[in-house]
């Protein structure tokens, strides 16, 4: 059956008929051709963002609750690695001593501390001093070999590293 075939048979009493047949195939003749307007996918993503609006919403909102989850959680994990380093550099500030593995940790957190804050250009502040004797003391402890060795007393006080 030829397309005259089945225009013949359409009468204009069908005028509606006739006119949605018509805008289906321009439609389609449209979104096969090389021109970027596709009227199928425009009308799709319409219905779909009808259809879809309410899921959107709640997508939404619980993409900004894990944006803020996200946040939260490496602004505390910045502080703690940050309070870890104080602490440690305070320790050996009063004579404590420590194995190598615990400097080359303290170490690694100062590293990973430095990148974050780097990468974020957030303000380093009073860690930078004690990130900077940390490295020397372990600098100082690798030439010296006074590092805290297995059996050696945790007492602090007369460390003269």
């Amino acid at each position: 059956m030829s397309l005259y075939d089945i225009f013949s048979k359409i009468t204009f009493k069908n005028g509606l008929s006739i006119g949605a047949i018509l805008l289906v195939i321009i439609l389609s003749l449209i979104q096969v051709s090389k021109i970027q307007i596709n009227p199928w996918d425009a009308i799709l993503r319409w219905i779909g963002n009808r259809l879809n609006s309410d899921i959107k919403k709640k997508v939404d909102e619980v993409e900004k609750k894990l944006d803020k989850h996200i946040l939260e959680s490496e602004t505390k994990d910045l502080r703690d690695t940050r309070q870890y380093i104080l602490d440690f550099a305070n320790s050996c500030m009063y004579g404590r001593k420590h194995t190598q593995e615990q400097f080359r940790f303290v170490i690694k957190k100062c590293d990973e501390y430095e990148k974050y804050v780097e990468e974020n250009h957030i303000k380093n502040g009073e860690i930078t001093s004690a990130i900077v004797y940390i490295r020397r003391l372990y600098s100082k402890c690798m030439q010296n070999n006074s590092f805290l060795q297995e059996g050696d007393s945790l007492a602090i006080g007369g460390d003269e590293r």
